[in-house]
């Protein structure tokens, strides 16, 4: 029994597009007569503007790759069950074959069919147990805006309620006042200064800092008086 079929999205341009047919010869997903057939098919939708779906006659197919018909049927069968093309069998002269990369241009405008890059859809069957390697830009710079977004969202202060203050003080095993923190920072809105706090728990250090420090200052002190009370 197969495996369910996957899909693996990939913005590519044309040099990537021509990469990625390379890849899967190497990987063994396609023979070197169906990466010829595919690369030129690639190569005659590149020419006419990425005019996607295009006609091309299957006489100068196979006068191109100098193959007969039944061997373009086979192999362009072979990128159809791959998901990598669709065609659609032409009608003698008067309408040559169909052929589609599946490339989605729908949200390309017109004028940048040439340079703009292109979604190209690979559904391949699990029994290749192929993953293309590919990470395009627009993928990348995707992922980048998402990391971005999750960043800033980390970094969105929550004010914390007064019983984390106390389970935190406790966990810190320090003598601070819980109360007086939090109405301390919520007179001042949660601000330290003109800037709004980021985390409220190394503000409970902080304040636990001062505190021992305050302590030790005034042991100090106290031990000069007693000495000049001799």
């Amino acid at each position: 029994m197969l495996s369910p079929t996957y899909k693996i999205i990939i913005y590519v341009s044309y040099i990537e597009l021509i990469n990625a047919a390379w890849e899967l010869r190497e990987q063994g997903v396609i023979s070197i007569h169906e990466h010829d057939l595919y690369t030129y098919l690639i190569h005659k939708c590149n020419k006419l503007g990425w005019k996607n779906p295009f006609n091309q006659p299957t006489e100068i197919i196979c006068a191109v790759l100098r193959i007969n018909r039944n061997a373009l049927v086979n192999r362009r069968n072979k990128l159809h069950s791959l998901g990598l093309i669709s065609f659609k069998e032409g009608k003698a002269k008067s309408k040559p074959a169909e052929y589609t990369l599946h490339i989605r241009k729908d949200t390309v405008p017109d004028t940048l069919t040439n340079t703009i890059t292109n979604t190209l859809t690979y559904t391949l069957s699990d029994t290749f147990g192929y993953t293309l390697p590919y990470t395009n830009t627009k993928d990348k710079t995707r992922e980048d805006k998402t990391r971005e977004k999750e960043k800033t969202k980390k970094e969105i202060f929550r004010k914390p309620s007064l019983q984390e203050v106390v389970e935190y003080c406790r966990h810190r095993e320090n003598d601070l006042d819980p109360q007086t923190f939090v109405d301390f920072y919520e007179a001042k809105n949660w601000m330290i200064g003109k800037n709004k706090m980021k985390d409220w728990q190394a503000c409970v250090r902080t304040w636990e800092g001062k505190q021992n420090e305050n302590r030790h200052n005034a042991a100090k002190h106290s031990k000069n008086k007693d000495y000049e009370m001799f």
